[in-house]
């Protein structure tokens, strides 16, 4: 989407942008920003070239700037500036693209919410800890409540029938526990990993040679 610096853009598109002309898709954004009353704010800010690439085609010369954040206009006065994120190694012919926003932050005082423990129901996979699941509830509904306390009304049977339940969970299936890391990410694969962001950076400081391009693609 290469949209340009046109007056009659203004001033849902600035007058900074990388192009002299709009493309079709440019002119379908800008009448986007228009309707939606967004600002289309990579061109807003005053950067070199270089700064607002933001794909490059594979023969390394041919650079457009055709990723854009867009922002309400009601929020623009948040938006501090924008740009390409030189080195990041996202693994595509495109640049990542930066906004940097500082925001209003409330003054009212925020509550965190109670955390929820769930149930490891994976567990009941396992026969033995669904017969053990099934020998609690049997349990704590034999010894626990009477069969006088089961007749009441129907909001005190489910309450009986919810805390069982409960209990019976928690003494046989457990809970959750935090997520794992993947086994299969170990040391070797974060050197590999490491060696390609290596080769993607020299690859950008040597303005792209067929060389450093070769060893790029050999560490991907």
């Amino acid at each position: 989407m290469k949209v340009d610096k046109e007056e009659s853009n203004y001033p849902y598109a600035g007058r900074n942008g990388l192009h002299a002309e709009c493309n079709g898709n440019g002119y379908k954004l800008v009448q986007f920003a228009t309707a939606t009353d967004m600002i289309i704010a990579g061109i807003i800010f005053t950067h070199n070239n270089i700064h607002k690439v933001t794909w490059r085609s594979p023969d390394g010369d041919t650079m457009n700037q055709t990723d854009h954040i867009l922002i309400q206009k009601k929020h623009s006065s948040n938006l501090k500036d924008v740009r390409r994120k030189q080195g990041v190694n996202v693994d595509s012919d495109h640049y990542l693209v930066m906004a940097k926003i500082q925001a209003r932050i409330s003054t009212n005082k925020m509550h965190k919410g109670q955390r929820v423990w769930k149930y490891n129901v994976q567990s009941l996979e396992n026969k033995e800890v669904q017969q053990a699941f099934r020998s609690k509830i049997m349990e704590f509904n034999e010894s626990t409540y009477p069969d006088e306390e089961s007749q009441k009304g129907i909001e005190k049977q489910w309450s009986i029938c919810e805390k069982i339940m409960k209990e019976a969970a928690e003494s046989s299936i457990g809970m959750q526990g935090p997520p794992q890391r993947n086994d299969w990410f170990d040391d070797k694969y974060a050197a590999a990993t490491s060696l390609k962001n290596k080769a993607y950076k020299n690859m950008l400081a040597k303005k792209n040679t067929s060389r450093v391009r070769e060893e790029y693609q050999r560490r991907r």
